[in-house]
């Protein structure tokens, strides 16, 4: 089969590889859509933290934003057969140690993460993935719109580990795909108003469209204009999903005494600046969030009824054989690109 595998920075190369056979618990699946994500390009340019760290081993295929159709399973696998349209989790837990018992199966011990740690991933035109972390994608839900489904879910659980309360107010910094899915699920939970926070007004139909204010923060002054908006108040949450290291001061800056800060991206630097004194003398809380533990089937049911929306969000499709295009595409900001999409073959 065909794949895409990094080999280091800026290196990524079209393969024959061998076709994954799948064992006994597996399916083997056809992948039809896969998002190219932030972390994707990190790996692609080299600025991913796990490679640091120690815990991505290149070469590797990329991918854990996307949906397909099973194609084969093995012999155990009951719940799902050839035909199948599915979507998989991003984290692979062994299913035995103390997290995995705990339901926490994304900082597994031994764990790996699809197209990021020991997992190779979607940019290939076949996968393999153990049963239990499939999905059956609702009827209804595009393959297209299936392929959403990672980064919605990641959101989901950073929002309810965060925590919204009826009538919250709420900030979002960022206007990519996480940043509009976390508006999104704020809103879903019960906040009253949100507010998108961009470095650019590109999105503002967009925004709106969806319910959302978006503030421009190189035209408009935020530390005012939030506040305008909230009717004197900070606000109840904020989320920082730019990945900008600097933003996440903002985040702490614009929340109320006693507010909720989500740490939601990661910026890819060794060490950061944070003004921890005010965070703690102001009784904040502030949640980081990793990946989309227990959180697909939920991300499912509400694109399947319509609560979470993602045509708006889906700025440019490439082909399978273009999919080096599509990385330099987002990598070198060359046009719209809440999310890029790459399909087939």
């Amino acid at each position: 089969m065909k794949a895409w595998r990094i080999y280091g920075p800026l290196d990524m190369r079209l393969e024959e590889t061998e076709t994954p056979v799948p064992k006994e618990n597996e399916a083997l699946i056809k992948v039809t859509h896969r998002g190219v994500c932030g972390t994707d390009i990190e790996l692609y340019d080299g600025r991913m933290p796990y490679i640091r760290q120690g815990l991505t081993k290149l070469p590797i295929v990329p991918g854990h934003e996307w949906s397909g159709v099973v194609v084969e399973v093995g012999k155990s696998v009951t719940s799902f057969k050839p035909g199948d349209r599915v979507v998989a989790d991003i984290s692979l837990g062994c299913g035995k140690c103390r997290f995995c018992l705990r339901g926490m199966y994304h900082i597994c011990e031994n764990r790996m993460e699809i197209g990021v740690i020991g997992h190779n991933g979607a940019f290939a035109e076949l996968i393999v993935v153990p049963e239990k972390h499939i999905y059956h994608i609702p009827e209804g839900v595009p393959l297209k719109q299936a392929a959403f489904t990672e980064p919605a879910a990641t959101c989901l659980n950073a929002i309810r580990r965060t925590g919204i309360e009826m009538g919250d107010r709420v900030v979002v910094f960022g206007d990519g795909v996480i940043g509009f899915f976390a508006a999104e699920i704020a809103l879903i939970d019960g906040a009253s108003w949100v507010i998108l926070v961009a470095r650019k007004s590109e999105h503002k139909k967009i925004a709106e469209s969806l319910g959302l204010i978006l503030l421009n923060n190189k035209e408009t002054d935020i530390y005012k204009e939030i506040p305008k908006i909230f009717g004197g108040h900070l606000a109840d949450v904020t989320v920082e999903a730019t990945g900008n290291p600097e933003v996440l001061n903002d985040a702490i800056y614009l929340a109320r005494p006693g507010g909720r800060i989500s740490a939601l991206s990661i910026t890819g630097a060794e060490r950061i600046s944070v003004d921890i004194d005010y965070l703690v003398t102001r009784d904040q809380i502030m949640v980081g969030s990793l990946a989309s533990p227990n959180s697909f089937q939920q991300t499912l049911d509400l694109m399947a009824a319509g609560r979470i929306q993602t045509d708006a969000l889906l700025s440019r499709e490439f082909p399978f054989d273009e999919a080096l295009e599509a990385f330099e595409y987002v990598r070198l900001r060359k046009g719209p690109r809440i999310k890029v999409q790459v399909t087939g073959p």
